[in-house]
Parts: C-alpha cells; structure tokens; sequence
C-alpha cells in the first residue's frame, strides 16, 4: 500500500466528517448553486450544517428514524443534504440511479424495502405515474414543491419546520449516537454486465475510503470542483462531494453534458472528476486546435519543459503557456482525476504537458469505492496507480504474464450483499480477501494495471487468454472508430475465436478523407483497414477473426462503460 503524503483527520461516520469541516471552514462556501432564474449563489459550510440538522429533525418527525429513505434526482445541493441527513443519523439512504426505468426502480425501493422517498419533480414525473404499483406507506417528499398536495411533502416545507423545531429545542437528531460501523448505505449497481447487486456499505467504509484519498491526493479550501458524473454512483459522491467536503472544496453542479462548456466558464473549476468518455471528448477539442496552429505541437512541448522547470522552483507557469487550453476547463484547472474505465494513457500524458495534473485510479462500489490510484508525487500514465493507503492488494492466480486477479483488503470494503449470503461468501476467500473480479498485473514498482473483466476474458480454443479491453484500445487508437466491443465468437467449425462489434466515427473518417460522403464500402474499408493494423500488432492467437459494423452506439451504464452483455 501507499504511504500517506498528507496529515488526514480521524472520523469515522458522516456526523464527525461534517462537524469537523464545518469547524474548519465556517461560512466558506461549500456549494454555488443557481437559482431559477440563473443567478448563482453561496451557502457555507455553516448553513449546509443547518440545513441537514433541520432536515434530519424533520425527517424523525416523520418517525423514520431508523428506516430506508430513497433519494433520486439531478446532481444537486438538495440531494447532498438529504443524503448526510439521513446516513448522518436517520436511517439508511438508499441512492437510486435517475435515469432508471420505473420496472428497476419498484425493485430497487421493494427490495430495500423502503418507506420514504426524497426526489426532484423529474424523477417525480416517473415515480408518482406509477405510484398505485408501490407501497401506500411510502411517504414522499419533493424537493421542487412549495407546499405539500396530493399526499406528497414539500421539501422546503420539512425544511422549515425542522428549523422552527430546532428553535423551539427539539434536540433529537442533533442529539443522535451516530455509530460508523453498521449498515448506512445501501447501493444497488447495475454493471456492465447487466447483473444488478444490492451492496451494503457502513458509514466507516466509505469515511476510510475519504481518508485514504485524502492522504494521496491535495484538494484546498476555497477550491472548487464542477459535479458532472450522476452522484448516486459511489464514485462522484465519495470523491467529489464527501472528500471535497473534508477538504473544505465549493462543490458547483453541472446542468447537463450540453451546458458543461457554459458551467467551465461559470464557475472557473480547479477539480474535475471525469469518466474517460468525458475527458476524451475534450482533448480531441484541444488537440485539433493545436494542429491548426502553425508550429503547435512545437510550442507545447516547449511550454511543458518550461513549465516543469519552473514548478521545480514552486513557480506555476502553465497558464502563461497554456493559457487557451485551460480556458476550455474555464481557466483556472490544475487537477483531473479519471476513473470507473480505462482511459488511453496518452491523454493523460498530453494533459500533464499542458500543466494540468492528470491522473487515473481504480475502484468498485463493493469498496466504497476507491482502492488503487496514482497520486500528487508519484504518476504513471498508463497505470491505475499504487494501493492507497489502508489497502492490500494482491494478484491471485498468475498466468504465465504475470496477469491474475486483483484481489483486496482494507476498511472501505462492504459488510456484504444484501440479503445474498451466497454471493457475499463467492467475492471472499477463505482468508478475507474480497475478489474483484478485474484482472491485472502489477510492475516491480508496485505499479498496478488493469488488463479485463474475469467474465469478459476470452479463452481461445487452443487454451489461450486473450483479454477484450486491451484489443479494445488498440482498435479505438488511430481514432476512425468511436466505440467497439471485443468478445469471442465462433467460426463455422464451433471454435472459439476473437469477435468484435465496431461503431465507426463517421465524421473522423469524412475528415481523414477530405471532408466528402463515403459509401458504406468505403467506410468498411477504413474499419478493415484499421483491424488488420491491430492484428499486425499482435500474436496471432490475439488476432481479430471476424468483425461486424454496427449502426448505432452502444447502451452504456450511467458512468458511461459499455454494457458488455450486448453480443
């Protein structure tokens, strides 16, 4: 595991995370949200503190003390606080993926067996249509409603009447015992496998997994970090808004993939947390207007030597050199952190010239969820990092490569699977380890990297291992492919050969070939070309046999990794 570059603070449950930056960061804004008709705002530390003491004085007014709160809805200041009011004392949150449909969310709310549901008037929209097919002791509460109608609670309303409770020395939730090592979060995960998991995480693991991170990685008061990625995913809620909440960071809310150039330039970001689709997108933007401009490449690659030297003296130069590339971050970006999918090392290589820091980690939601990263003082670029500190990690079962499965433990790793006492003893060995089910290798530093999924491997058949996502990578490199997927398939005699699904870049191909209509035959052409470049590349046991074009992109989980089930 890695050693902690930074001094982190001991809590152990979400009432001592808050406490504690409320006492450090007062009236620092925590949040800059906007009003209805565009005007952007702070609310401190201080009043996020007021508002989750009224909401959870309220919510045990509603006698859900101890029960299983719902909460749905766009990344918002609403959703942050429902969320710590419950996990900070009420009962157990239950987060649930907006964009779900209503037949997974009556499972999701039957299964955790759930009496109140928090959500926005979108969800609203979805959830009430059907509400006849849910349970009558459901309380609902919206945070878009001004007064309560219909036998749905206005938010606000709530939130007033805890306020005047708390006045009046209704000191139940303020009072609370908050233990850190029971169940406090219960997740249920789609994958890209398509097999949904209800996973149970206590308050401890998801705050030794904020302590971890933040024993790696320097996030500053007064900062300020944009929320892109959906927050009822372990990954944007952990990192972008607990550990930016110990840190003392003003968390911004992104309006949509659309509105993200307009929110860059609104609230001027340090910190993004991005998925490699995001990030991708991106640079390609960057490394076209390099290549327009005469002597490009020649610039950068001297502004990123002087940059270095300069930062080797405690000077930050990269602005004055790469003044037009942060401005499309809104200008003032020094950090990017990548993660829940591989991401081509040569992105993150190309941010870091530019003076961004750029790096990659790895983790799941049964870990709350990160457990191996790169950090402040030690990156490889193609590398998901080292373990963090708190966690063993291990490669169990090698083959011949040094390739096996990534296995860990630490504090951050779940109670279990919610009532699968079956599937919770299938991810631990006999010695605790819990079996991640990714396959890797690690480096004689200590590096790790990610090779495949254990399912998605393919085994030729003639005994070999090949792994999908590497083929994947090589496939997308020369950029005239958008999305792939590489599986195993068969030939006419039932042997097992390596498949893949290709959606092209329709628009990166007409460019490459001056800007004009290709016929499907020619664009087949390029694909064709561009597989026999990797089968070149590559043993022959690796080599793309078969290949299918395909019309349409591929269905994607909310953190936008390709649903492998698909072939």
């Amino acid at each position: 595991m890695s050693q902690a570059l930074y001094k982190v603070r001991d809590f152990h449950n979400f009432r001592d995370l808050l406490m504690q930056s409320v006492e450090l960061y007062g009236d620092s804004p925590a949040f800059k949200v906007k009003n209805k008709i565009g005007q952007i705002y702070d609310i401190s530390y201080n009043r996020f503190r007021e508002d989750i003491d009224s909401l959870g004085t309220a919510l045990l007014r509603l006698g859900l003390l101890g029960k299983r709160v719902a909460v749905a809805g766009a990344n918002s200041y609403k959703w942050c606080t429902s969320y710590l009011s419950i996990g900070g004392g009420v009962g157990i949150v239950v987060p649930v993926d907006k964009e779900l449909p209503f037949a997974d969310i009556r499972s999701i709310i039957e299964t955790a067996e759930v009496d109140a549901v928090i959500f926005d008037a979108k969800f609203g929209e979805k959830l009430l249509e059907h509400r006849e097919e849910l349970s009558e002791k459901i309380i609902y509460i919206c945070m878009d409603s001004k007064d309560d109608a219909d036998g749905i609670l206005s938010y606000d309303k709530l939130l007033e009447g805890g306020r005047k409770y708390l006045v009046e020395g209704d000191e139940a939730y303020t009072s609370l015992a908050v233990e850190g090592n029971k169940l406090t979060v219960l997740l249920f995960t789609s994958g890209t496998t398509g097999m949904a998991k209800a996973i149970m995480l206590s308050a401890d693991n998801i705050c030794s997994d904020v302590r971890s991170i933040m024993g790696i990685v320097k996030i500053n008061k007064g900062e300020r970090i944009l929320s892109i990625l959906p927050i009822h995913h372990t990954y944007e809620c952990t990192v972008t808004f607990l550990c930016c909440i110990y840190g003392g960071v003003t968390i911004c809310f992104c309006e949509g993939l659309r509105h993200m150039t307009k929110n860059f330039e609104e609230y001027r970001p340090n910190i993004l947390i991005v998925v490699p689709l995001v990030l991708e997108k991106f640079y390609k933007r960057i490394e076209k207007s390099i290549q327009k401009e005469p002597g490009g490449k020649a610039k950068v690659g001297l502004g990123s030597f002087l940059t270095k030297t300069t930062k080797a003296f405690g000077f930050d130069s990269s602005s004055l050199f790469f003044g037009q590339i942060k401005k499309a971050f809104g200008g003032e970006i020094r950090l990017i952190i990548s993660g829940a999918a591989g991401i081509d090392s040569k992105i993150i290589t190309e941010m870091n010239k530019f003076g961004i820091t750029c790096f990659q980690g790895y983790g799941l939601t049964e870990c709350a969820p990160i457990v191996i990263c790169n950090n402040d003082k030690n990156i490889k670029t193609d590398s998901i990092g080292k373990p963090i500190p708190g966690v063993q990690a291990k490669i169990f079962n090698e083959d011949e490569n040094g390739i096996g499965e990534i296995c860990i433990k630490g504090p951050m790793v779940m109670l279990g699977y919610y009532r699968d006492e079956e599937a919770t003893k299938a991810a631990f060995d006999y010695d605790g380890w819990f079996h991640t089910g990714d396959m890797g290798r690690v480096d004689e530093e200590g590096f790790y990297y990610i090779c495949g999924r254990c399912k998605s491997v393919i085994v030729t058949t003639n005994g070999k291992n090949v792994y999908p996502e590497e083929l994947e990578a090589m496939l997308m490199d020369d950029g005239m492919i958008k999305e792939c997927l590489v599986f195993g398939g068969h030939d006419h005699k039932g042997n097992t050969i390596v498949s893949a699904k290709i959606f092209p870049d329709i628009r990166a191909i007409s460019e490459k070939y001056g800007n004009r209509n290709l016929t499907e035959n020619e664009i087949g052409g390029v694909i064709a070309q561009t597989v026999k470049n990797v089968n070149d590349s590559v043993v022959s046991y690796k080599a793309i046999k078969q290949f299918e074009i395909v019309k349409k992109e591929f269905e994607k989980t909310t953190t936008s990794k390709i649903k492998r089930n698909q072939v």
